[in-house]
């Protein structure tokens, strides 16, 4: 990253301050009721992102967070990248007791996903990567399964698909972001988001360098930049193990 900002060390270590104190937030939460502002935004979606961003501007870091927008820690762009930050993925497996959901938290510097972490609030389990040095799973080194058939993979999903993709089993967690890593882990084959472009950056981005850095590959099904800076923006990521796979997951989902 920049020379002149903190290390990446320095920036896992943020970010997981900032995890700590996002699962502090929901542990003392009992009101899951709605904003009001937008339909599906929780009250505690605001108290979690409150927590995330002050402490991303205050280390000179511009942000572009799901719940708040874009903001910049002075009179603009910041020279030392933009975290791309979901406070909460999978908000409503949180209300419902369901122990799948996350914040995610990448730093993006000159268009390129830098450092990343996803971490599960429920459990505590951590992932984390930088570019060019891997991916740990609470400190250890992770990398995806071996290389499956479709016939033979287990595939996660979001949303709903239209038909059988072939696969062995699915499942629909409802937490994309952990849902992605988890093929970064070797737990699932693959991941397709079934909805016509929605995801947010913040649902992926962190997630995306895990699996690049953990030796998979991960696409939006119609061959977009995958990082996007723009709040309005959305994508339709498709995740695998291997190439191979990735191509017959592609290939059911656009030629349908």
């Amino acid at each position: 990253m920049n020379v002149t900002g903190p290390t990446d060390i320095e920036v896992l270590a943020l970010f997981a301050s900032i995890c700590d104190r996002t699962s502090s937030v929901l542990a003392g939460t009992t009101d899951w009721g709605e904003s009001g502002r937008r339909a599906g935004q929780y009250r505690v979606d605001l108290d979690v992102d409150d927590v995330c961003v002050e402490p991303l501007l205050s280390a000179g870091f511009s942000v572009l967070s799901e719940e708040s927008g874009v903001q910049h820690p002075g009179e603009g762009l910041s020279a030392l990248g933009t975290v791309v930050v979901d406070p909460l993925d999978g908000s409503t497996n949180a209300s419902l007791g369901l122990a799948w959901f996350a914040t995610s938290l990448c730093l993006v510097v000159d268009g390129e996903p830098i450092v990343s972490m996803v971490a599960n609030l429920a459990t505590g389990a951590r992932y984390e990567a930088v570019r060019g040095s891997g991916a740990r799973l609470d400190g250890v080194e992770i990398s995806v399964g071996d290389p499956t058939a479709l016939s033979d993979a287990v595939i996660a999903i979001s949303g709903l698909p239209e038909h059988h993709y072939g696969w062995r089993q699915f499942r629909a967690m409802g937490a994309s972001a952990l849902d992605l890593c988890a093929v970064a882990g070797g737990s699932f084959d693959g991941f397709v988001d079934m909805s016509p472009d929605a995801h947010g950056a913040w649902d992926y981005v962190g997630a995306l360098l895990v699996v690049q850095e953990a030796g998979g590959v991960m696409v939006d099904a119609l061959g977009r930049d995958l990082v996007v800076l723009d709040h309005g923006a959305r994508r339709t990521p498709v995740a695998a193990t291997t190439r191979a796979l990735l191509d017959e997951l592609l290939a059911h989902r656009v030629h349908r």
